[in-house]
């Protein structure tokens, strides 16, 4: 795309029905002759029925005077511009199909009228001839009045500063990048809620773990890990609970070793769901050795009804995920929450399989290495109303990963009482956690280097019913959260009956925590042992990640830049050559024949 082409965002197609003169008489008198009908219209555009006008009874020079207005969506837009260009400008097909309403019988059929509605004339009214409609063979006559015009409406670009006003509908925020050299590179994209008084709002926050809020009025399409696709979030924005203020959209390079230097390009749309037209584009500069992007927010407006989504494209050169950014978050909620108190070291860990292992002192309270008292909550959802026992347990192994210990239902206490289990919940329908297993970290015997949480289906059935397994680890006292782990593929539970979920282990005088997730077979912790062993053995944990150390917040939104929203302007006034239409992919062949037969 250059710089002086123009994007779409949709066409809008005026068709009014105004009259209709000398029509065919299809209704019959008492002396058996046909001499008035009782018409109405039927609006086609590119085959597809779009509305019908009102019945006028007993007259063959009717006057409707309705208007029927057409939105394509983006898609649909540009695939019109892409079949005009490779058919030397012929534009969009309509058909008008009349008709005699009939009580006690089918609709008789008046005719056709067929109209081609083109980007490059004018609006125009005329009279169009009435003609025998396809599969269907007796005499008909007279004309429609019928006014058309064509618009188009240009996409609205918009850049950091740049404000839009949303109303109660749905929208999906639609991510794509490219890569630089075909890399293996996984970003992720966020949608953050704020209460009113600027905390993080958790239950209503979308991530690449957690991919619905509290009412599924947030919706994340899952996370991608490789360029050339898209992440959706969809937010219905009439849904979403009242105590929810503003929604953060969040970039982040999850790949360590990585940055925004390895990404080509990428772009953000905003798209009316029931439309499907792009309501603004964004493309973010992605430069230099950044790792993550404050996008963009949405705001309820002070009155309650609807939303403003405000441009806001800020980097920060070392956060792999939101959990990190909490205090920018709330920094830059200070427009509307002007009394909240920002602690630059707070954070939240939001851990994944296969990610980097953290320090427990990174993610504490200031001035407090780490809390003297940690506890280790695991929660599961059953699914299909089936009631599982199922058991978590912790299991210690030395630093050459023989067992040490193991806590579970039957032993609920620590050899050197360091570590304590809350108790057996057998169900998986207690309230928050389902099992917790608390920790003493200062106390555990010195021979203990790794303590593995692991869940078992006690009665062994396969935990193939369990949804929304998780985990989390948090300060005792406090009850804030230190890292927080969600399983997001459930399916690798098929045809297991146990989970190793998570690992504690030391790392010179620092205890640190890595995500394992790995499905395993025993009913008991003891028959997960070896599971444990294999799996700590074969998978040396790498580098804790680093996290940043900011001893102040400075962030805030930023000014308002004007934006100056175009109505749609009349097609034939613009240089359809000079606009941008993005790849298309290829369609499958019509059926034999691909000419459209309206249905009667």
């Amino acid at each position: 795309m250059t710089e002086d082409q123009i994007q779409i965002s949709s066409i809008e197609i005026d068709i009014a029905i105004l009259a209709g003169r000398d029509l065919v008489a299809k209704d019959r008198n008492i002396l058996y002759q046909k001499t008035t009908s009782d018409p109405y219209v039927k609006v086609y555009v590119n085959g597809l029925y779009k509305g019908q006008t009102r019945v006028i009874e007993k007259n063959l020079n009717p006057s409707w005077n309705e208007k029927f207005k057409i939105h394509l969506s983006t898609d649909e837009s540009n695939k019109l511009l892409a079949k005009m260009r490779n058919n030397g400008g012929e534009g969009l097909d309509f058909y008008l199909l009349i008709f005699d309403k009939d009580e006690l019988s089918d609709d008789d059929s008046m005719g056709i009228v067929r109209g081609n509605l083109s980007l490059t004339e004018p609006p125009s009214t005329n009279w169009m001839k009435v003609e025998t409609a396809p599969y269907h063979s007796k005499p008909v006559t007279g004309e429609l009045q019928v006014k058309t015009a064509v618009s188009i409406r240009k996409m609205l670009t918009t850049v950091r500063g740049n404000s839009i006003s949303l109303n109660g509908e749905t929208v999906n925020v639609k991510l794509d990048w490219r890569l630089e050299g075909g890399s293996n590179i996984d970003l992720d994209t966020s949608c953050v809620a704020v209460a009113r008084n600027g905390n993080i709002l958790m239950d209503e926050t979308v991530y690449f773990s957690d991919l619905v809020n509290s009412n599924a009025s947030l919706l994340h399409s899952g996370d991608v890990q490789s360029g050339g696709k898209s992440e959706v979030i969809t937010c219905k924005l009439g849904s979403i609970k009242q105590h929810v203020k503003a929604l953060y959209f969040i970039l982040t390079v999850a790949t360590p070793g990585k940055s925004f230097e390895d990404v080509n390009s990428a772009s953000v749309a905003v798209v009316n769901d029931s439309t499907k037209c792009t309501l603004c584009n964004f493309t973010p500069s992605l430069v230099g050795d950044h790792t993550a992007m404050f996008l963009m927010r949405i705001m309820r407006k002070d009155t309650g009804h609807g939303w403003i989504l405000s441009i806001i494209e800020d980097t920060d050169h070392t956060a792999r995920d939101f959990g990190s950014l909490i205090p920018e978050i709330k920094a830059y909620s200070k427009d509307f929450a002007p009394g909240i108190v920002i602690d630059p070291r707070e954070r939240i860990a939001l851990m994944r399989k296969g990610g980097s292992p953290i320090r427990l002192r990174d993610y504490s309270s200031p001035n407090q290495p780490v809390p003297n008292k940690v506890t280790f909550g695991l929660a599961w959802d059953i699914t299909n109303g089936r009631n599982v026992d199922l058991d978590a347990s912790a299991i210690c192994l030395d630093a050459s990963f023989r067992p040490v210990d193991t806590i579970y239902f039957r032993k609920l206490r620590s050899y050197d009482n360091a570590i304590l289990h809350g108790g057996d919940e057998r169900e998986g329908d207690e309230r928050g956690d389902d099992e917790k297993i608390h920790l003493w970290l200062q106390n555990v015997n010195p021979s203990v280097a790794h303590i593995g949480f692991v869940v078992n289906s006690y009665s062994g059935q396969e935990l193939d019913d369990v949804s929304r397994a998780s985990c989390h680890l948090f300060d005792s006292e406090t009850k804030v959260d230190i890292a927080s782990y969600k399983l997001s593929n459930n399916h690798a539970l098929d045809k297991h009956t146990g989970l190793v979920m998570a690992s504690l282990y030391r790392d010179d005088d620092d205890w640190c925590m890595r995500i394992i997730s790995e499905a395993a077979h025993g009913r008991q912790a003891q028959d997960l042992i070896d599971e444990l062993q294999a799996f700590l053995r074969n998978n040396p944990p790498p580098p804790p990640a680093e996290v940043p150390e900011p001893e102040i917040v400075v962030n805030q939104m930023p000014e308002d830049v004007e934006i100056v929203v175009e109505p749609a302007v009349a097609a034939h006034e613009i240089d359809t050559s000079n606009i941008f239409i993005p790849p298309i992919p290829t369609a499958a062949k019509p059926p034999a024949g691909g000419v459209f037969v309206p249905t009667y």
